[in-house]
């Protein structure tokens, strides 16, 4: 999912959404343009656990100097922070209204199958780096992967990264899928292990090849 924001501050790029296999990270009609999309007649899929409140994998990289932790909504600090973070890394369209970023974020909880991770390099430091991870009972997602600009270089997104597959693995996801929101972050991606994937059904725009998927070990 790739790369980093305080108060309202317009940027570019599709608006997305949260757990949505349809709409995967960018684009979303519904979800990439603010509220969640409807997903229509489904077939039912065994029911998962939600994601864990703390992301803490048995075989995690090598520590490294930052702080990870679940996003709490509470913290109005550290929302702005993350959607600031997303303007910033052109994750989301400059006309969205930081309103509407709020809501994404509200959406995703509120499926009880999602969450944002934070980076901080200590206690009560800014945010550093998020990412968005959550799953539609079949496949695991993740999306917003952003570092910002004075922190990059140093290992901090395949850091989150790794953490958030640690979650969809621990709740028994085999697969883990990701928009790729430009070349650099398609090569980044692929640095990590994935692989081009179809593009959802309801993909916008169609023939987007930013689609990229990796098969998660347990």
């Amino acid at each position: 999912m790739t790369q980093p924001p305080t108060g309202q501050h317009p940027r570019k790029r599709q608006h997305r959404t949260c757990c949505d296999t349809d709409t995967a990270a960018p684009p979303h009609p519904a979800a990439p343009d603010g509220a969640a999309p409807d997903p229509g007649p489904q077939t039912p899929h065994p029911v998962r656990p939600p994601i864990p409140a703390v992301a803490k994998p048995e075989n995690s990289a090598p520590e490294q100097d930052i702080i990870i932790e679940r996003l709490s909504l509470e913290n109005a600090a550290d929302c702005d922070a993350v959607i600031n973070l997303w303007y910033d890394g052109d994750l989301i369209n400059p006309d969205t209204a930081n309103a509407r970023a709020h809501d994404d974020l509200q959406n995703c909880y509120a499926s009880g199958r999602g969450s944002v991770l934070i980076a901080r390099q200590s206690p009560k430091r800014p945010v550093i780096a998020t990412i968005m991870v959550g799953h539609d009972s079949t496949t695991g997602w993740v999306h917003y992967l952003v570092v910002a600009s004075r922190a990059r270089g140093q290992g901090h997104g395949a850091t989150l990264l790794e953490t958030a597959e640690n979650i969809l693995s621990a709740v028994g996801l085999k697969k883990c899928k990701v928009h790729a929101a430009s070349p650099r972050a398609a090569k980044f991606y692929r640095r990590q292990g994935y692989r081009p994937s179809m593009a959802p059904a309801q993909a916008s725009p169609l023939g987007d090849d930013g689609f990229f998927e990796k098969r998660l070990t347990s």
